[in-house]
Parts: structure tokens; C-alpha cells; sequence
């Protein structure tokens, strides 16, 4: 007859034991459901918004770079640009020249007078392109051909009048519709076919209050609003490549028709796309394909006396790029916030089970005695945790699929220009989520329970668990009989007390970013008027006008200077710097010593300095965006008074650096506007608005999720000091039954316990806020290290209470149930537990 296997009695405590503590465990099981299913919900939205990221670089015909010219091209430079040879390009200016001078001079009535023009404008072209191969190193033996293919795609900057009220609100690019390249993807309503028409950004709509069918005024001509779009090239509204942060609040893109767009009068920019003939198969080889392709371009444009406005190949491109390198940086954020919440939790579980074990050494003994093997046990004492995540985990992925990722996804669109996506069933997000955290929680715990298993089963009967014993009780300072009882308290949890800390450390550094941003952004924006030198800044396309007269303005407040943009190079950001040249005694720029800077020394931005950690008598080294030419400059001093990234010489100085007119100038510095000057003579104008663009837009993105943020770390918190101040209450249970026998009351027992734990809690609290504060700056200081500017995380005095306060109100939210906790421990539990 065959025996019937006899099942294992443990198994039978499973249940018994989380019916028995069964708020513990809902605690830990929503804490952990929670967090595992925002993080799933931010893998899958991740993983669904790339895949069709990925998907629009076809279907939308995304650029692989585009340039700006300060004039049109004609089809035959664009056809050599196409090309990309050398040999086409020096026949076309050949081709170009002798149609003009066959305008100018008969060959057949004046062959020697031909001759010679035609053989000086010959040696002329080839000088001019000689020096131009030089200069773009097209002679480099590592210069490859690169052939494209360019489109036009010419836009004009307005002034966006979204409220109809004759006041302009922000500026809105325009783009004409067409069918070849940077396509945009219709989320509402339809493209424009008149025109009066006009379908502009999605997100900008929703910032300010558009809908499809309204009217908005552009530079004061009226269009209907058709559509809502995504232009694949404007994930993110940057107005400029050198902008640190996207503005989806006063700049604007839209598309019209072809008619819409001749009606409007701003400057037409002449902007055109390229794609390449041979798709780069990874960044590495768009890279190097970009740099050979503009090294063609600029000896093309400069020798037909074009010059080159913009330049930006794809991979460079944060308007492209910030929304999918952003997303990235969130899910890896997301998978190690979680890995460290895990690991928090598990080492709280492993001090739950290590205390259990403690006060189950006589069972435990008795079932090794009786042929229980320490694996058998081990398998018991760890199925709890991975029970308890195990379970965690599916819900928190089943949430995370369907609720979480809808709210992941709304955030994304509050603040990206995106297109439509396809929800993707994203196995990376189910390891990442559930066998991870399965993982963690087993190997943390196994280490701890394993070690507990290695005693005897006469040391478990005896209650001898510990490694070493201590002859004599620790000598504690002559207090009062409860003074020394509370410090023997406190030594008694010091491993606690230590999980405690890092738990709330974790927190703190959260919340020193969810209190420090909006104080640093709210100080960004109301210091700004100390952040910058002027008011206006008008950078002229040139200082004289088509009739080489000089460009003036009877504005009382305007004054001359100079500025180019170079570059500074580091291994993370190749950062555009502005170097500026000074009129002595400046009104603007109050540098009393800058007409006694000599050669190379120059004064530069605190912002400058504090950046790239600079210092008086340092030198720093600037490149030319385009020519393989560098700039050397000495540290003199740093100019408070500027939010830019700058360098400040003298005009004479800089004309000389720079080899231009001693009479040249780039543009006017004004407090007020300056109207006199024709808007097709301005090439751009800085304003206060380009201080606070990153301010403003990261408020409007991020501002109201900080105070549900700072919500959340109360929440945490509380949670954390409850797992572990329970574990304090269990573990002392007989010492606080014994003293009810001797007649203390629930309220000075309190005292003794809970003082205790509210003496070390309120120190943790204080070191982690200052450390939180610490890390947070640090981590701040490397996320803005890839990004261009610079503004350095503050936080104030009330700062710092607010995040101690927000943790201290965590904890006296538990010090309430940890005070029933005690009045429920019955006199007779020490009585019962007598050994």
C-alpha cells in the first residue's frame, strides 16, 4: 500500500501569519504596489512613445541636419551642395562667373580684354577656393564626399497674439505645408488648404488656451486655428539650439499654406534640410558624415559670399532629442529608485524575520531536534518577503499597464510635442518590475536568514544566539534610572535606528528636490533683473545697411558692442559661450577696469566660472563652431550681473582678437525698446524672456507635481518609521509588559520608548535633510552639466524646515498608532514568555 505524503505543517503558518500581522503586510504591499506600478507605467508609456519616435523618422521624413544661409541659394549651388565634390563645386563658381562677364563684355569684339578678365577672375576663384579647402581642411586626407539630398524649408519668426487683445504674447515659427521633409503628425482637426488657415503645436495650444476653430493673430494678421499638430522635428519647443530649456509657453511652430505664408512680412529665414544619400547606420557615423558634409558646405557658401547662419545636424539636435533622451534618463531613473526602494524594504523584512527567529529559538530548536532540516526552515522564513512582492508586483504591473501608464503618458504630453503612439507590451518592463525586485528581496533576506540557521539546535533551545557575549553590561553615564533606560534603548536598536537613517536619507534627497526646485526657479525669476546687464539686446545682421551706410539709432539709452558665439569643448557638451566686446565706461556692463585688460585677459560670467569650476588667473580655451581655430583666454575677474555663459572684453580688444574695423560693431545694448531700426536689419534680440525661459517652463511642466511629489515623501516616510519604530515595540514587548506589572502607566511607558525613538528620529532628521541637500546639489550640478547654461540649485532657510518638518510630521502621524500599539501589550505577555 502506498504511504500518503504527510504535508508540511510550516506551510500552514503562512497564512495564520498574514491574517496575524496583517497591517504590516498591507503596508508594505501598497508601498510596494505602488512604486512598482508607476515604474511599470513608466516602462511601458517609455517603450510605446519610442517605438513611435523610432517609426516617425520615416513616416514624418525626418531631417538628418539642416543649415541656414543669410540669403536663398540658387538651384545650381544647391545641386552642388547635393553632390558634395570638390571638382562641381569649383565649376559651378567657374560657370557663375563667366555668365557675368559675358553680361559685361562681348568675347568677339573685345577677345584680349576677355582674355584677360576671364583668366584674372579664374586665378581669383582658385585663390578664394584654395584658401577656403584650407581653411575647412577639405585638402584632409580623412575628408570623405558626402552626398544629400537638400529641401527648402524656409519659415518666418512672428509675434503669436493667441488672445486677440493687439498685444503680442510670444513668437511663433512658420512654416509653409509641404510633402518632402520634417513632416508633422495631426492629433485634432485638420491641415490648413486656405489661406487663412493655420494648425500650430498641440502642446503650445493646450498651454495657452487653443482650440481648433478658434482665431489667433499672427505679427496682426488674423488666421483660423484647423489643426493641432506635432511636428516630428519639434518634439520640444526649442527656439534656438543653444537654448538650455524647450519654451512651450511663448514660442510657438505652425504650419500654413504656401499662400499664407507669402502674405506674412517678417524676414524669411533660409533654412534647408538635408538627408543623406547612405543612411548612418549608428550616431558614430552621423557624427563623422556631418562634420565632412559641413566642411563641403561652408567651402561652398563662403566662396560664392554666403555665409552660413545655422548648422545642426540631427544627432545635435535638442529639439529633436531632449524628449527621447529625457524619457530615457526617466526609465533608468525609475528602475534604480525602485532597486533602492526594494532593497530598503527588504532589509526591513530582514530585521522583521531576524527578531521572529529570536523569539521563535525554542520552536525553531525543537523542529531542528525533531529532523527539520535548516533548509526546510530557511524555505519557510524566506517565503514570506517573496510571497509579499511576488504578489505586490502583479497587481503593481497590472496597475501599471493600465492606470499608471495614462498618467505617465499625460505628463510626458504636458510637456512634449508628441504624436500619436500605440500602447507596446514591454516584457523589459515585467523583469524589471517583478523578477528584479523578486530577486532582491530573496537575496537580501537569504543572506540574513541563512546566517541566523547556522546556530545548533541546543543554542536555538537556549536562547544563545548571539556571536559574542559581553561579560559585563555596557557602562552607560551617571543619568537618572530612565535616562540610561532610554539610551540602553537606543543601543539595543542600533541596526534599526541605521535602516531608519538610510530610508530617511533616501527621502530627504527626494525631497530636496521637490522643495529646492521651485525655490530655485521662483528665485531665477524674481532675481532677473540682476541677472542681466541690460534689457535689450539687439544683435544687428550687420553694423552697416545695403548702402554701406552705418546703422543708427536715436535711442538715448542704446550703446554699441560686440559679440560672437564660440565654443567650449568638454567631453559631455561642446557649449556655446558668448564673448562680448565693451565700450569703456559702459553703462550696461560695470566693469571698472576693463580698458586696462590687456592681450588676452577678460572678465567672465559668475555663471561661466561657477559652471566649470573657474577661478582669477585661469585660462580658458574657446573654439570657432566652424574653423579649426581656438582662442586662449586669461581669467582677470568675474562679472556678477550676467545669467549667460560670457566672456567680457574690451571693444579694442575684441576688435583686434577678432581682426575686424575699429568703427565695427555687432549690435545696440538698450533698457528700453528701440524702434528706429528696420526689423529686416535685426538678426535676433535678447530679451528677459530668454533668461527665464528655463524657469517658466519647468515651472508650468513640473511645478505642480513638486508639492503632490512632497505629498508622496511625507507618505514614504511614514510608512518607513512605522515598518521599523513596529519593530522596536515587538521586539521590547516582555520588557514593556514587566514594567506594566510594576506599575508604570501606557503614558510613561511611552515616554520611555517612544522619547527615545523621537530623540534619535528628530538627529536623522537633521543629518539627512543637510546631507539630502548635499547630494541633491551634487546631482543637480551633473544633470545641468549636460545641458547649456547654467542656473545652481538653492534652497532657503524655510527650505530646510519644510523638509524636516515634512518628515517629522510623518513620523508623529505613526507615533499615534505606536502609542495604541503599547496599550495593547497585556501584563501577563511577559509572564507567559518566561524562559
Amino acid at each position: 500500500m502506498k504511504k500518503k505524503k504527510i504535508k508540511n505543517p510550516l506551510i500552514r503558518r503562512i497564512p495564520r501569519e498574514l491574517l496575524g500581522d496583517w497591517k504590516k503586510y498591507l503596508v508594505v504591499a501598497l508601498f510596494l504596489i505602488l512604486t512598482i506600478g508607476f515604474v511599470s507605467g513608466m516602462y511601458v508609456a517609455n517603450e510605446s512613445m519610442l517605438v513611435a519616435a523610432n517609426e516617425g523618422v520615416t513616416k514624418y521624413k525626418l531631417e538628418d541636419g539642416h543649415f541656414e544661409l543669410d540669403k536663398k541659394a540658387d538651384e545650381t549651388l544647391l545641386s552642388a551642395i547635393e553632390t558634395g565634390t570638390k571638382a562641381d563645386v569649383r565649376r559651378y563658381y567657374l560657370d557663375k562667373a563667366k555668365k557675368e562677364l559675358d553680361e559685361k563684355l562681348d568675347e568677339k569684339a573685345y577677345p584680349e580684354a576677355y582674355d584677360e578678365a576671364w583668366d584674372k577672375i579664374v586665378e581669383e576663384i582658385d585663390d578664394k577656393y584654395a584658401d577656403a579647402e584650407e581653411k575647412y581642411e577639405l585638402n584632409d586626407p580623412d575628408f570623405t564626399e558626402v552626398p544629400v539630398k537638400v529641401y527648402e524649408n524656409f519659415f518666418r519668426n512672428e509675434e503669436e497674439d493667441y488672445n486677440n487683445d493687439g498685444e503680442a504674447e510670444g513668437n511663433i515659427r512658420v512654416y509653409a505645408k509641404n510633402d518632402n521633409v520634417d513632416l508633422a503628425c495631426l492629433l485634432d482637426g485638420a491641415f490648413p488648404e486656405k489661406a487663412d488657415e493655420i494648425a500650430t503645436d498641440r502642446m503650445h495650444a493646450d498651454n495657452v488656451g487653443v482650440k481648433v476653430g478658434d482665431e489667433i493673430s499672427v505679427s496682426g494678421q488674423r488666421f483660423k486655428v484647423v489643426g493641432l499638430i506635432a511636428y516630428v522635428n519639434y518634439a520640444t519647443l526649442h527656439e534656438k539650439s543653444t537654448d538650455m530649456m524647450f519654451d512651450a509657453i511663448k514660442f510657438d511652430v505652425a504650419m500654413v499654406t504656401q499662400e499664407g505664408f507669402d502674405s506674412l512680412h517678417k524676414t524669411v529665414h533660409y533654412a534647408y534640410t538635408w538627408n543623406y544619400v547612405d543612411t548612418p547606420a549608428d550616431e558614430v557615423e552621423q557624427k563623422a558624415k556631418s562634420d565632412d558634409f559641413m566642411k563641403a558646405l561652408l567651402t561652398q557658401v563662403v566662396c560664392d559670399d554666403i555665409e552660413l547662419e545655422d548648422y545642426m545636424p540631427r544627432y545635435a539636435n535638442p529639439a529633436i532629442n531632449f524628449a527621447t533622451d529625457d524619457m530615457g534618463s526617466d526609465k533608468a531613473m525609475g528602475g534604480v529608485l525602485l532597486d533602492i526602494l526594494i532593497v530598503i524594504i527588504a532589509f526591513i523584512f530582514a530585521v522583521t524575520i531576524s527578531n521572529t527567529i529570536v523569539k521563535e529559538a525554542s520552536t525553531i530548536g525543537t523542529l531542528r531536534a525533531s529532523g527539520y532540516t535548516r533548509g526546510e526552515l530557511v524555505r519557510h522564513y524566506i517565503s514570506m518577503p517573496v510571497i509579499v512582492t511576488l504578489l505586490a508586483a502583479c497587481i503593481g504591473n497590472i496597475l501599471g499597464y493600465t492606470v499608471f501608464k495614462n498618467v505617465v503618458v499625460g505628463m510626458y504630453y504636458n510637456s512634449y510635442s508628441l504624436p500619436t503612439y500605440k500602447t507596446v507590451w514591454n516584457p523589459d518592463a515585467f523583469f524589471k518590475t517583478t523578477i528584479i525586485p523578486v530577486v532582491l528581496m530573496l537575496a537580501v533576506n537569504l543572506v540574513v536568514i541563512i546566517k541566523m540557521m547556522r546556530h545548533t539546535p541546543l543554542q536555538f533551545l537556549r536562547h544563545d544566539l548571539k556571536k559574542t557575549k559581553r561579560k559585563k553590561a555596557m557602562r552607560l553615564p551617571k543619568w537618572s534610572f530612565l535616562g540610561r533606560f532610554r539610551l540602553r534603548i537606543m543601543f539595543q536598536n542600533v541596526t534599526n535606528y541605521l535602516i531608519l537613517f538610510v530610508g530617511i536619507l533616501f527621502i530627504s534627497i527626494m525631497l530636496a528636490m521637490a522643495v529646492g526646485m521651485p525655490e530655485t526657479l521662483e528665485y531665477y525669476k524674481s532675481n532677473v533683473s540682476d541677472m542681466m546687464f541690460t534689457n535689450y539686446q539687439y544683435v544687428l545682421k550687420s553694423y552697416e545697411n545695403e548702402d554701406g551706410d552705418i546703422i543708427t539709432t536715436d535711442n538715448k539709452d542704446a550703446e554699441k558692442f560686440n559679440m560672437t558665439s564660440l565654443q567650449h569643448k568638454s567631453d559631455t557638451l561642446d557649449e556655446e559661450i558668448s564673448v562680448y566686446g565693451i565700450e569703456d565706461d559702459s553703462w550696461y556692463v560695470k566693469i571698472s577696469n576693463l580698458s586696462a585688460l590687456k592681450g588676452n585677459e577678460a572678465y567672465i560670467s559668475a555663471s561661466y566660472a561657477d559652471k566649470y569650476s573657474l577661478s582669477v588667473g585661469d585660462t580658458v580655451v574657446l573654439d570657432e563652431k566652424y574653423e579649426n581655430k581656438q582662442y586662449e583666454f586669461e581669467v582677470a575677474g568675474i562679472y556678477d550681473h550676467s545669467q549667460a555663459l560670457a566672456v567680457f572684453l574690451s571693444n579694442e580688444q575684441y576688435c583686434e582678437i577678432f581682426d575686424m574695423d575699429s568703427d565695427a560693431f555687432t549690435g545696440y545694448l538698450s533698457d528700453s525698446e528701440i524702434t528706429d531700426i528696420d526689423e529686416d536689419e535685426i538678426a535676433t534680440v535678447i530679451t528677459e524672456h530668454d533668461i527665464t525661459k528655463m524657469c517658466d517652463q519647468l515651472d508650468h511642466s513640473m511645478g505642480s507635481y513638486m508639492t503632490y511629489f512632497q505629498y508622496l515623501c511625507i507618505l514614504l516616510s511614514a510608512v518607513l518609521i512605522y515598518l521599523l519604530t513596529k519593530l522596536i515595540i515587538e521586539k521590547n514587548e516582555n520588557a514593556i509588559s514587566m514594567t506594566k506589572i510594576l506599575g508604570y502607566e501606557n503614558r510613561e511607558i511611552a515616554s520611555l520608548y517612544l522619547l527615545s525613538t523621537t530623540i534619535v528620529l528628530v538627529v536623522i532628521d537633521v543629518v539627512s535633510v543637510i546631507l539630502g541637500v548635499v547630494i541633491m546639489k551634487a546631482v543637480w550640478r551633473i544633470m545641468l552639466f549636460s545641458c547649456s547654461g547654467w542656473y545652481a540649485f538653492r534652497i532657503s532657510t524655510m527650505g530646510y524646515v519644510k523638509m524636516f518638518l515634512f518628515i517629522l510630521i510623518g513620523y508623529l502621524l505613526v507615533m499615534v498608532l505606536d502609542f495604541r500599539r503599547i496599550k495593547r501589550i497585556p501584563m501577563d505577555q511577559a509572564l507567559k514568555n518566561v524562559e
